[in-house]
């Protein structure tokens, strides 16, 4: 997960005095907006739990704060959140969770009320839950298997994810601006705050080794979530099979003999992998453009250059030594998850020599993720997460206000009533 405070303003308390509020934002959308003194009335309880488990806080000022102070905290509480963010005890606890809820309900000034709230799969069929606006993913992930009848057991090979409704025959596309949905996250408030309302929430597997596979065998209910998302995989055209191993598909399509042709799948190029197109890259040549396949211990380019020029670049994850997301809005442009400019630039080794690829996606920050999780499935090299984690982004003046997302007709009508801003409630003032 990637944490990034690329926006702050600078407002007015009741009182008149003046303070800061940071905009967070998670893989390119918006978690929360908060001020330094919640963070850190709430870094005091939660030190109480985990000690020096915890990344050190950013400390106070006592005098008036300078642009380039209000600079050092925003970079400072970007680090201490990364952290926070990447240990999984942490973000599993009651109170990170609670506190995060609350953030995240307060910033949209959204009350806790119940709704329908609709979970696609990848054939876009749905299945409706009753939920909250205040239910995590992880709750909602939960609740979605269990109406699919998938053991509680197994949930953890799966998640959910914002796609988008691109149709191409029955199927919906994972198109550029796409993201994994954190567990702490409030899937309705993603989805709320996104201007489109073609995007739509979805369960699908989560895992990138395809042997996994074997893990969910038996269970019916898996079996055929993971149908699903292997036969959109095939008619989607993210696989290369053979032009052999394509007729034996489609044959299975007409039996609709699913353990057969998940069985097959797997003997396909690139089946389980993340497919990602409409990238451009430096290499081998500026404005290159590159095809993507991230999946199976390793990550496949293929080149595209201006001149004509093809090339491939198989590379396996341990030839990776290190990459970084970085974030570029486009000066006097506010922070939208419809509209980011993303780049992925990542060193490895060939050979005896280093090298360096950028790739400008705006799914850059999927790709990362997907990155991590073949580390994390791979306990032996796993020493090597720690050489990722780094979000960079260009600096965005105080003064710039992210833009407030219009509500759909449909939306309001379903929330009527809504509060007045607030970030925390009774807390006790602490100096800035």
């Amino acid at each position: 997960m990637h944490i990034c405070i690329p926006v702050t303003e600078e407002l007015q308390d009741t009182l008149g005095c003046r303070f800061v509020l940071y905009s967070v934002y998670l893989e390119g959308f918006l978690l929360c907006k908060v001020r330094y003194k919640d963070l850190h009335l709430w870094n005091e309880q939660i030190y109480r739990v985990f000690g020096n488990r915890l990344p050190k806080f950013p400390p106070k000022y006592y005098l008036a704060m300078t642009k380039a102070m209000t600079n050092e905290r925003r970079l400072q509480l970007e680090q201490y959140l990364q952290q926070i963010v990447s240990d999984p005890v942490v973000t599993s606890s009651e109170i990170f969770m609670e506190y995060f809820k609350k953030l995240q309900m307060d910033t949209f000034n959204m009350p806790t009320v119940q709704l329908i709230l609709r979970i696609y799969m990848p054939d876009g069929a749905a299945v409706e839950l009753d939920v909250q606006t205040s239910d995590s993913a992880e709750r909602v992930l939960e609740a979605a298997l269990f109406k699919l009848g998938v053991s509680r057991e197994l949930g953890e090979y799966f998640s959910l994810f914002i796609t988008h409704k691109e149709a191409k025959g029955p199927f919906t596309v994972l198109s550029l601006v796409v993201k994994r949905i954190a567990g702490f996250e409030l899937p309705f408030l993603t989805i709320w705050n996104l201007e489109d309302d073609q995007f739509q929430i979805e369960v699908r597997k989560w895992y990138m080794n395809p042997s996994n596979d074997a893990m969910l065998m038996g269970s019916t209910e898996a079996i055929d979530l993971l149908y699903l998302q292997a036969v959109q995989e095939f008619q989607m055209e993210w696989t290369r099979p053979t032009k052999d191993q394509q007729q034996k598909l489609q044959h299975c399509l007409k039996q609709q003999n699913k353990l057969k042709f998940l069985e097959l799948m797997k003997t396909v190029e690139y089946y389980g992998y993340l497919h990602i197109t409409s990238c451009t890259s430096d290499y081998p040549e500026c404005d290159s453009e590159v095809t993507i396949w991230v999946g199976n211990n390793e990550m496949s380019c293929h080149f595209y250059s201006p001149g004509g020029h093809a090339e491939n670049l198989r590379l396996s994850i341990k030839d990776l030594i290190c990459w970084n997301v970085t974030l570029l809005p486009k000066k006097q442009e506010v922070m939208s998850p419809n509209h980011q400019h993303l780049e992925l630039k990542f060193d490895y080794q060939q050979g005896s020599s280093l090298k360096c690829i950028t790739i400008h996606t705006e799914q850059a920050f999927l790709l990362s993720s997907c990155l991590k999780k073949m580390l994390s499935e791979r306990p032996v090299h796993r020493c090597k997460e720690e050489l990722e984690i780094q979000v960079d982004k260009a600096t965005c003046k105080s003064n710039i206000r992210p833009e407030q997302n219009g509500v759909h007709a449909k939306k309001q009508a379903l929330l009527k009533d809504k509060r007045e801003y607030c970030v925390v409630d009774n807390i006790s003032d602490l100096d800035l």
